[in-house]
């Protein structure tokens, strides 16, 4: 009798599973020390449990090429106090009322002890990298390198993201969009994932070409879940308060097409709302903001534009990354790749 085959839904869920198990493991006994109620405000975000998309990347990378599993998954779980400490940072720079489903992280505890719990966790990044996943020095310096790469690309598209939330929605392209995208989200997202996956593989050869794959790839994965955001009815799939990129007046991809599509009156009147301070963009602004963008045709074009690029990292994975994989790794990615854009939550 065969043994069932590996799906990218199952090895998606042992990868979880055992991302989130290191992160009790490791937490639980650094911050053993810390007052009790310091200690679940650190923990908050990481036993929330998120999707640990980005650390499956890390894993599928390793495994593809032959990485040391055990190692891998470590340096995974790691990756994953990385997003989840940069998430507690988005909610407070953008003062997101919701996260997995629960009152962000400041909005439970209050802003200085939420700063305070983030400044702990990202210590505790470091500090699970290093002590935790004892590495090689060779191989822990070459995580080291890559962790702070992705800190630094995301950082500074985070600063050109909030820059642009003062630049008149009808002076914001969809070229300016793609430039945040990329060091917003698609390096840590997608390039540093798979960069630590080759890394572990001691496949430093291929990074090129993870990088032509993996950037439209996190780009992609940016423009679907600003779509998402716009949809979002409230009924809880995302997680995230109904409205919340409108709210804030995030300059998205949707935001600059909608304004092009729309009649000259609906489009003053989109310009005006991102332009207004944020205490004007009220509850009922926000619902009839969100009326304008989803009725003119923007998501469908931003969902062709996010297929075209998935379809581009396809080629370039299929090409230059793909032949070199072990079974059934290289056809789990492309499985990965399909499911990053079909999905609707």
């Amino acid at each position: 009798m065969n043994p069932p085959r590996l799906t990218i839904e199952n090895y998606l869920a042992a990868c979880r599973d055992g991302v989130f198990s290191h992160i009790r493991r490791y937490l639980g006994a650094r911050t053993a020390a810390l007052p009790p109620s310091m200690r679940r405000c650190v923990t908050d975000y990481p036993y929330r449990r998120g999707k640990a998309l980005r650390p499956a990347l890390v894993l599928l990378f390793s495994d593809a090429w032959g990485g040391p599993r055990a190692q891998a998954l470590k340096v995974a779980a790691t990756y994953q106090l990385l997003e989840d400490w940069g998430l507690g940072r988005d909610d407070l720079l953008d003062a997101g009322l919701l996260r997995r489903g629960r009152p962000s992280l400041h909005v439970l505890y209050g802003v200085p002890k939420a700063v305070n719990a983030l400044d702990m966790l990202h210590d505790c990044v470091g500090d699970m990298l290093y002590s935790y996943c004892a590495l090689p020095p060779a191989r822990y310096r070459a995580m080291h390198r890559l962790f702070a790469e992705a800190t630094g690309i995301t950082l500074g598209g985070q600063h050109l993201d909030i820059e642009a939330r003062g630049v008149p929605l009808e002076n914001f392209t969809a070229a300016a969009y793609l430039r945040i995208a990329r060091r917003k989200t698609a390096f840590y997202t997608a390039v540093a994932p798979c960069l630590l996956g080759a890394a572990l593989a001691g496949r430093r050869a291929a990074a090129p070409a993870i990088r032509r794959f993996a950037e439209p790839l996190g780009t992609a994965f940016q423009i679907i879940d600003d779509v998402l955001d716009a949809e979002n009815d409230g009924t809880g799939r995302l997680g995230k308060a109904p409205g919340n990129d409108i709210r804030e007046g995030k300059r998205t991809l949707l935001a600059a097409l909608a304004f092009r599509r729309l009649p000259r009156a609906q489009a003053a009147e989109l310009a005006r709302f991102y332009s207004a301070p944020p205490a004007w963009r009220t509850a009922g602004r926000v619902k009839k903001v969100r009326a304008l963008l989803l009725s003119n045709g923007a998501p469908q074009a931003c969902r062709a534009k996010a297929r075209s690029l998935t379809g581009a990292a396809l080629r370039t994975f299929t090409e230059e990354l793909y032949p070199s994989m072990r079974k059934p790794y290289g056809g789990l990615v492309a499985d990965f790749m399909r499911l990053l854009l079909a999905r609707s939550y």
